[in-house]
């Protein structure tokens, strides 16, 4: 579900008891605009834990040599943060013609809870100090995008949403021997390419009839700027620096795609 700054003031407006009615009426209008919908999709969550260690034992694959600081490498392993595959229920606002080219903007929002560890296989196999290490946090992620395309008369409508992508965590991260609770705040946030590095999504509608509509659909969104954001402060076994990125991707069987249909109601 996408929520535009509008009904945020809407809503604040409602502590004035003069203006109560007429913002319970603009936040009518906006949630009216939303249609019901179902899709059958694919996702998975990926969390890439990175993490500085001394060059001894020379630089495995899955590690890098630091250039500010020759006596250290960077190594990173990448651990599934959550997997689903099935039917789904969404709110959608209803989509309004442009003519032959369309172009929007507005901001996504969603909750996800996310848990993993390091796969057994991966697990010292390069004579790395890292043993172990599991995670479980709960995510809020916001994405605020532009959206546009091609809406011809004949089918299908194409349409691209892009945009950065932001995420608050809060839970439990364990390396090693060390668990911490933690928050952790992450972004795509590094200059103008955050638009094809953070949030992106692909949509070709087959069909649409009155505000609804039939769809492929495919999304990726990334947090992390890169290096990834701290994700544990202790020094552990001689490693240090703990940073994580977070990356979610929704396809599905068709070419790839997940299927997406928004009814017309309410």
């Amino acid at each position: 579900m996408t929520l535009r700054p509008a009904l945020l003031a809407s809503a604040l407006s409602l502590a004035t008891p003069g203006r109560a009615d007429a913002a319970l009426g603009e936040v009518w209008n906006y949630v009216s605009q939303y249609q019901f919908g179902i899709d059958y999709s694919n996702s998975m969550d990926y969390v890439a834990l990175s993490y500085s260690t001394a060059v001894s034992g020379g630089i495995p694959s899955s590690c890098q040599a630091l250039t500010d600081d020759p006596t250290k490498k960077r190594c990173t392993v990448g651990m599934v943060g959550g997997s689903s595959s099935g039917w789904g229920v969404f709110l959608e606002k209803a989509f309004k013609k442009q003519g032959q080219y369309y172009l929007d903007w507005d901001v996504s929002a969603g909750a996800r809870y996310l848990s993993g560890q390091i796969p057994d296989n991966d697990i010292s196999k390069d004579g790395l100090p890292l043993r172990y290490a599991s995670f479980s946090l709960a995510a809020f992620v916001v994405k605020p995008y532009i959206q546009f395309g091609v809406t011809p008369e004949f089918w299908p409508d194409i349409l691209v949403s892009m945009g950065p992508a932001l995420q608050v965590a809060v839970g439990n991260v364990t390396v090693n021997d060390s668990p911490r609770n933690i928050v952790v705040g992450t972004s795509s946030l590094t200059g103008p390419m955050s638009l094809l590095n953070g949030f992106f999504a692909l949509e070709i509608v087959l069909k649409r009839f009155g505000e609804g509509a039939f769809s492929f659909i495919a999304s990726h969104d990334f947090s992390g700027n890169g290096e990834g954001s701290k994700i544990h402060p202790d020094e552990i076994d001689g490693m240090s620096d703990f940073r994580g990125s977070f990356k979610r991707d929704v396809g599905g069987l068709a070419y790839g795609f997940g299927l997406k249909l928004v009814t017309p109601w309410p």
